[in-house]
């Protein structure tokens, strides 16, 4: 489509008047966040390991900057365990041999054969698509695979929310873009559509939330 033009972290105290510290991983900043969310991530991640996939799996809630935050780190950190700190391309796929490949992100490659294609998603970069996200893909040699069209705008939107991924400059009327992939995703994953705008709703209320409570402590 683009290519072919439980233990609970809550507890936690928040300060949501604005971003005070960041967060790192391997000496790569990962995002800009408050101090307890800086605080709440070497926390979580000395408690597991410094498995950032395993923090997302155990822990029930995080604010929407530290989730994209865990999300990098996850991405980076399945990266290096996958190849050394590469991952190559896939050279065939569900559609056929592939011709034309480009990487949206680590492990997330838009890929193009003589007749089709579709997105490919590492079984690694997993942990980082939600699970609405997953059930639209079908698995395939180590692979989430993403029919073009249809289900490829919901990898898309995907990456796009997390901010793992960027419109590229190429594309002149970024907007008129992002309708088209919302448009597709009303129109043939009502679902996936209906669990993003709830996940959505609720950060945005807890975010809105979150400093009343803090100033009634």
């Amino acid at each position: 489509m683009l290519a072919r033009s439980r233990k609970e972290a809550g507890t936690m105290p928040r300060k949501r008047t604005g971003y005070d510290a960041a967060c790192y991983y391997d000496g790569k900043l990962l995002g800009r966040c408050t101090k307890a969310d800086s605080d709440a991530y070497t926390l979580l991640m000395n408690a597991c390991g410094g498995e950032a996939a395993r923090v997302l799996r155990e822990y029930a809630y995080f604010s929407p900057e530290l989730k994209a935050i865990l999300e990098k780190a996850a991405l980076m950190q399945a990266d290096r365990s996958r190849t050394g700190g590469m991952f190559h391309a896939p050279k065939s796929s569900p559609w056929g041999e592939v011709q034309n490949c480009e990487t949206l992100c680590p492990g997330a490659f838009l890929v193009s054969t003589a007749s089709h294609g579709g997105t490919m998603v590492a079984n690694e970069v997993a942990a980082v698509l939600s699970p609405a996200a997953k059930k639209c893909g079908f698995k395939d040699k180590g692979y989430i695979c993403y029919e073009e069209d249809a289900q490829e705008s919901v990898v898309l939107r995907e990456l796009l929310d997390k901010k793992l991924w960027k419109i590229p400059d190429r594309i002149k009327d970024k907007g008129q873009f992002e309708e088209k992939l919302n448009q597709s995703i009303r129109q043939y994953h009502p679902e996936y559509w209906r669990a993003r705008q709830s996940g959505r709703e609720a950060a945005e209320a807890a975010r809105s939330t979150a400093p009343a409570k803090e100033a009634a402590r």
